[in-house]
């Protein structure tokens, strides 16, 4: 039975790094840099934070089928791509799935909380738990 999901950027991720871009210029500020380099610096990482977080956000929303080990991408413009070896990988509160596509290149997709409710993150494991090149191991109910 596939298990499909949806995917859309985190509003938290975008958050974060946002605040990471003036984290970075701040501790550009207060480094041992000459002076006449640190605001130019500064300015130059609060550009590529921001930027960072700009591309994230605009990143387009997909739909994606997973079934055993065949990931499907379906994006908004009706597009369809299929990825080979999908594999979910949880770190702490973040799910994140990495395949590959038909060229060899690396395609990955995370989910932080906000994006991805209880249910959907059960099914989620569920369908990584049936592919066996994931990286989720449920627990045996049978101990």
């Amino acid at each position: 039975m596939p298990c499909r999901i949806e995917w859309r950027p985190s509003r938290w991720l975008v958050g974060a790094l946002c605040l990471l871009a003036g984290l970075a210029a701040a501790s550009v500020l207060a480094s041992g840099l000459p002076d006449a380099l640190k605001p130019m610096l500064a300015g130059l990482v609060v550009l590529a934070g921001l930027a960072r977080a700009r591309r994230e956000a605009l990143r387009a929303p997909v739909s994606l089928v997973w079934q055993g080990d065949t990931l499907v991408v379906h994006d908004l413009a009706g597009g369809r791509h299929r990825l080979s070896s999908p594999r979910l990988r949880e770190q702490g509160p973040l799910l994140r799935i990495q395949a590959r596509t038909a060229q060899g290149r690396r395609w990955s997709r995370s989910w932080w909380p906000d994006t991805l409710a209880g249910p959907d993150r059960r099914r989620l494991r569920l369908a990584a738990a049936v592919s066996p090149r994931s990286g989720i191991h449920l627990p045996s109910m049978a101990a």
